[in-house]
């Protein structure tokens, strides 16, 4: 995998050359995107996998970051590295757990926010910015041959209430793939990942909720 520049993909969609440059996206596509945040608008599709536990299960693996070679295919670990590494400096993740689920295709990418931290933009802008952050990463992951991954999970660890940030949302092959083929732009790109957004709490109703209607055993009067 070659480490990533700083360039978009394609550098076309959304681009209007301003300083929000992750995903190429402009001011506008950064208003539109933090009002658009839902919580658990989707719920249901694609969240089994998260809260499963990695303990005795040869399914899941641990990966730690290795920075990227030049053999033109991409590694889960090289995309560790670059979500940490790569890209405009003010996006970059702190990662603090990035394990593969094979049975799912899925990463779980939990990181910290810096957006209370900051101080150039707004925390709103700054969730966008490192929600862009993994979007672009995953789609040069799968640009260049990264075939494990079919979805990633980001869960934030601290989400900032001035950001009114979810506690994590996903990012789908599909998604990445429209945005690499100029298909999708960076704004319908990210909003359609702001759409997948979450809460802990609105996930453990829904799976409680699930695990009630599943149990023939229970009745109500």
């Amino acid at each position: 995998m070659s480490e990533d520049d700083g360039s978009a993909p394609n550098d076309s969609p959304g681009s209007d050359g301003g300083d929000d440059s992750t995903l190429g996206l402009s001011r506008r596509t950064i208003v539109v995107g933090a009002a658009g945040i839902g919580l658990g608008s989707v719920l249901g599709v694609g969240y089994a996998v998260l809260g499963g536990s990695n303990d005795g299960d040869q399914q899941t693996r641990t990966v730690e970051p290795e920075e990227p070679n030049e053999d033109g295919t991409a590694s889960l670990a090289e995309l560790h590295y670059i979500l940490e590494n790569s890209g405009a400096e003010n996006a970059r993740l702190d990662v603090t757990e990035f394990v593969y689920q094979r049975d799912e295709a899925a990463v779980r990418v939990s990181y910290r926010t810096r957006a209370d931290e900051v101080e150039d933009v707004p925390p709103q802008r700054q969730h966008v910015r490192e929600v862009g952050q993994m979007v672009r990463m995953y789609a040069e992951y799968v640009a260049q041959s990264g075939d494990e991954a079919d979805v990633v999970h980001a869960h934030i660890e601290n989400p900032s209430e001035p950001a009114e940030q979810p506690d994590g949302y996903l990012v789908r092959r599909e998604w990445v793939e429209k945005y690499n083929s100029g298909e999708w732009d960076g704004n319908e790109t990210l909003n359609t990942v702001f759409g997948s957004s979450y809460t802990d709490e609105a996930l453990e109703n829904e799976s409680a909720s699930n695990s009630t209607t599943a149990d023939p055993t229970n009745t109500s009067e």
